[in-house]
């Protein structure tokens, strides 16, 4: 783990990091903004708010990371069904930590912190890797 992390370093990983959190804070933030158009503006039911925001999300998000995080192509494909199984395992860690006793918002920010590092480094060495 330790040679991972100093492999990010070397290999400018600060600033592209920092860059990660911009454009995941901006895709939150697109997330938020379509849910709540959706939900009071339309009036739609809750899981097809959850569905279109999370969809419109993702390419604000794949597309910032293509474009200024990482500048690489990637792999649409790819970047959904990571980014659809660290949706998973944020939920599995909440749940866990749940079932520890933690409750309010310490689990939703550990997990969303574990999520956020595994996605970057998965992002860079597997979406887009180059």
């Amino acid at each position: 783990m330790l040679d991972l992390l100093n492999k990010v370093q070397q290999s400018g990983g600060f600033w592209q990091f920092a860059r990660f959190v911009l454009v995941g804070g901006a895709a939150t933030l697109t997330d938020l903004v379509v849910s709540v158009i959706l939900l009071y503006g339309l009036n739609l039911h809750e899981n097809v708010v959850t569905t279109a925001a999370f969809g419109i999300a993702f390419f604000v998000s794949y597309f910032g990371h293509r474009n200024f995080t990482f500048k690489k192509q990637g792999s649409a494909l790819k970047f959904l069904l990571l980014s659809s199984l660290m949706l998973i395992i944020r939920n599995l860690l909440v749940a866990f930590m749940l079932y520890l006793g933690l409750s309010g918002l310490p689990p939703l920010l550990i997990a969303m912190a574990a999520v956020m590092l595994l996605t970057f480094v998965a992002s860079k060495y597997l979406v887009f890797k180059g």
